[in-house]
């Protein structure tokens, strides 16, 4: 994610919401779900936050990305070698994890935190219908207002 959002320097709360959206992008009409979705992916942000945090450990202790303190607290960056690492990995899995994430980062990786709030708390007490991936509930670019 941050390679994909690369200058920009995004606090945990953003990360949590972009990666969360990875693998949900049919709902937010974009392309197909990597994963299929499922009924209780809303209750999915608690885990992913505490996993968020232990991958940007593992990411600073390796050398691949920066912390930076920002006027709105701690920020991260993709480092030096980000880039190169990422190219390495050549799977198609990782392939697809790149075109999500490249996709998430130009809808929604500008929100402001007071829409990230609102995100959040939107897909907490929310859930697609039926299992419906369609991206027919929501149209990309909702996140923005």
């Amino acid at each position: 994610m941050l390679t994909e959002a690369y200058p920009e320097q995004l606090d945990i709360n953003h990360l949590v919401l972009l990666d969360h959206s990875v693998l949900h992008t049919a709902e937010l009409g974009g392309p197909p779900n990597i994963h299929p979705s499922h009924a209780l992916h809303a209750g999915e942000l608690g885990v992913r936050r505490a996993n968020v945090d232990e991958g940007l450990q593992v990411m600073l202790r390796a050398g691949l990305i920066d912390m930076r303190a920002s006027s709105t607290g701690i920020c991260y960056e993709a480092g030096d070698e980000a880039h190169s690492f990422i190219s390495s990995l050549t799977s198609n899995h990782i392939a697809e994890l790149r075109n999500r994430s490249q996709w998430v980062v130009e809808q929604f990786g500008t929100l402001s935190e007071e829409q990230i709030r609102r995100q959040t708390a939107a897909i907490v007490v929310s859930r697609p219908e039926n299992g419906d991936t369609s991206g027919s509930k929501k149209e990309a670019g909702t996140w923005r207002g």
